[in-house]
Order: structure tokens, then C-alpha cells, then sequence
């Protein structure tokens, strides 16, 4: 089946149809298959970019940009990008960047805890 070209509804606008009609089934069921397909999207994305990876790692033949898998690769981030925002909830176990480099700084971590060790004696 084609369809015709049209405006994907942005994440914003699902959020407000979700307010806007709580209590109708199945404009409610319609709004969490979307969503359920575009967060499926965004983690194949995910997993074709690992096989791409991978991939590379072990035949860089294997990723032409003609090959399966990268014709995959570029149709979900496509679809990505056509449909723009997908999912804007706080990731909880994301650390900064700063964070991360700053923790695997040895030097910072025996400053750390010297310091701590300083402020244990203090007390």
C-alpha cells in the first residue's frame, strides 16, 4: 500500500491527543502504536549501527554502501530523522561526560580520597 506524502505528527502533538482524548480507546491504542513503532525504530537503529561496527571490524567489504546492511542502516536513520524527536525522557543511568572522564582520571580519584580520608580525621 502507498501512502501519500504527509507531516508526521511531532511528539509534542501525540502528548497533546493523549491529553485530549483520555478515555477514548482507540485513539489512546492508535497514539501507543505509534509511539511503540518509533521507539522500536530507534533501538533497530541502535542495533544495525553495532552490526555495523562489528561488521567493519571483521570484512569492510561487508558494509559497501550497496550491502543489506547498510541499506538498512540508512533507511532507519531516515525514518529517524523524519520523524524527529522520538523519545525525550531523561535517560537515568546516562553520566556526563565530564563525569565519566573525571572518574577515570586516577589522579582525580586519589585526590578524592584523600581528601575524604583528610575530612574523616578532621571529625
Amino acid at each position: 500500500m502507498n501512502l501519500p506524502d504527509f507531516k508526521p505528527p511531532t511528539l509534542a502533538e501525540l502528548r497533546n491527543w493523549w491529553r485530549d482524548h483520555r478515555g477514548e480507546g482507540d485513539v489512546e491504542r492508535l497514539i501507543l502504536e505509534v509511539q511503540h513503532l518509533r521507539l522500536l525504530i530507534l533501538r533497530l537503529r541502535g542495533e544495525a549501527d553495532a552490526a555495523v561496527r562489528l561488521a567493519r571490524e571483521i570484512d569492510r567489504s561487508l558494509i559497501a554502501r550497496e550491502s543489506p546492511i547498510m541499506e538498512l542502516r540508512i533507511r532507519l536513520a531516515q525514518e529517524v530523522l523524519r520523524v524527529g524527536d522520538i523519545d525525550d525522557t531523561p535517560r537515568h543511568d546516562a553520566v556526563p561526560k565530564n563525569v565519566q572522564e573525571y572518574a577515570r582520571n586516577p589522579d582525580a580519584v586519589k585526590f578524592e580520597a584523600d581528601a575524604r580520608r583528610r575530612r574523616e580525621q578532621r571529625e
